[in-house]
């Protein structure tokens, strides 16, 4: 089987012509230092406004409740967690156990 030259066009394999390869490759592109100048400005951009989110947060009333918000969201959380793990097992009478320990087996 003889391979031939092509490229896929919107998900379809389109096989090239001999004068197509040539055409191909004179097809421009933006150039690497405009690429490179652009994602530099977006990545500036970007950064610019994650430092005014981050002065908004730090010295805004606005900004204070958010982080109060979202430390004690944090705050519950980890409550909870511990809440869960200190929890007697079903059926196990704290009585029995010392101080309201968990008996832990050593075998």
């Amino acid at each position: 089987m003889e391979e031939k030259r092509g490229r896929f066009v919107q998900g379809a394999w389109v096989e090239e012509k001999a004068g197509q390869a040539e055409q191909r490759e004179e097809v421009k592109t933006e150039p690497i230092d405009q690429r490179i100048d652009h994602v530099s400005a977006m990545v500036t951009k970007s950064l610019s406004e994650v430092i005014g989110l981050v002065r908004d947060l730090v010295t805004t009333p606005e900004g204070h409740a958010h982080i109060e918000k979202q430390v004690n969201e944090a705050v519950s959380q980890i409550e909870r967690a511990i809440s869960d793990v200190l929890k007697p097992e079903p059926g196990e009478d704290s009585s029995e156990s010392g101080e309201g320990k968990k008996k832990i087996p050593v075998e």
